[in-house]
């Protein structure tokens, strides 16, 4: 009697962690389980334009480097890679007409080979340029679409739809017109707690929309044909592989699976986390390709973000969420782009002298 109670104890718990991990479709991965690393030796440009990047776009051999807000004019710069020369800079800073402040990711126009969009994610306004002409201000500007909820990461995944999160509410994601008419709600912020151990004896019951999104914003990026879409999370490491056909999700957890330290906050009537100051970053940005995704991991203090030891790498997954391939870079880079064509990952780096730097893999 006690070894059937024993066995009946057994497969209850199974059967529950089992449906648990279901429900959540999650992939979990630790450090062993990566691929052995590959270490890519990196060749750094030394363009006199460049002054403080943030990020890289990629196409048509051109390399867009924009740079953080405090650069003034010239907000980003269009790099011919095979004759290795800056051939423009377009972006007047400021609030009025044609003129942007701050650029968070560069996308390319459907349709449009020669055009760009930039997106400012304080003003929530998209700025179209045209990289033919040698006018540095933006021809179009638009606002992100209006909702009841507040977007933080927008892609388009059309020339008149796009796909964002939001961070006051439980819905995760939001595929809406530029209009703001709504197509599609789906994904929920609770699946990323649930069963999770939070630090100070934190009940997550007791954790409202706006904290628990926080916890988990980051990038979202979209791939050239808006087939794939891929959000990592900054705070907490996971991966979202989204299925828009299919208003679907597949999370990846890993390498760790711990909730930073943090305390709650109020702001506004709204609970916020506050981080200690050895908060780490974890995924700090993303790649979606063709048929794989390449995700930029840092897992260590922003203060020490130039520092040579535990440099960046990147990690490389099918969009099954199978881990393919693991980098070990040799310079600290903030943002990243993989030309898969001619296998090189672009980065800007992140030190003394901030600059293209480029990986052949």
């Amino acid at each position: 009697m006690k070894y059937k109670l024993i066995l009946w104890i057994f497969i209850l718990v199974t059967f529950t962690f089992c449906n648990s991990k279901k429900d959540l479709k999650a992939i979990y991965f630790q450090e062993e389980d990566l691929p052995e690393k590959v270490f890519l030796k990196g060749s750094k440009f030394n363009f006199e334009e460049i002054m403080n990047p943030y990020g890289v776009f990629l196409m048509n051999g051109l390399a867009l480097v924009y740079e953080v807000k405090n650069v003034g004019d010239d907000k980003f710069h269009i790099i011919d890679l095979e004759n290795e020369r800056v051939i423009g800079s377009k972006g007047i800073d400021g609030m009025g007409p044609g003129e942007i402040s701050l650029i968070s990711q560069i996308e390319s126009v459907d349709g449009q080979n020669n055009k760009v969009w930039t997106f400012d994610p304080e003003l929530l306004i998209y700025s179209k340029f045209d990289l033919s002409d040698t006018s540095r201000l933006a021809e179009e500007q638009i606002r992100a679409p209006q909702t009841v909820h507040f977007l933080t990461e927008l892609v388009w995944t059309s020339d008149s739809t796009l796909l964002g999160n939001a961070v006051d509410g439980w819905t995760k994601y939001f595929h809406l017109t530029k209009t703001g008419d709504t197509l599609a709600l789906f994904g929920n912020w609770k699946d990323m707690v649930s069963g999770n151990q939070f630090p100070r004896g934190i009940n997550e019951n007791e954790l409202d929309a706006n904290l628990i999104s926080n916890l988990f914003q980051g990038p979202l990026r979209a791939s050239k044909d808006k087939k794939h879409f891929i959000k990592v999370g900054m705070n907490v490491d996971y991966i979202d592989i989204i299925d828009l056909e299919n208003q679907t999700v597949k999370t990846v957890l890993g390498p760790s699976h711990d909730i930073q330290d943090f305390q709650v906050r109020y702001s506004a009537g709204y609970q916020m986390p506050v981080y200690n100051d050895d908060k780490t970053t974890r995924y700090a940005g993303a790649f979606a390709g063709e048929n794989s995704f390449y995700v930029l991991f840092r897992g260590k203090p922003y203060s020490q973000i130039s520092a040579l030891e535990d440099l960046n790498r990147i990690f490389q997954f099918d969009y099954e969420g199978n881990i393919l391939n693991h980098y070990q870079l040799d310079y600290p880079i903030f943002g990243f782009s993989v030309d898969e064509e001619n296998r090189t990952i672009y980065g800007v780096t992140v030190d003394r002298d901030p600059n293209l730097v480029k990986f052949e893999y």
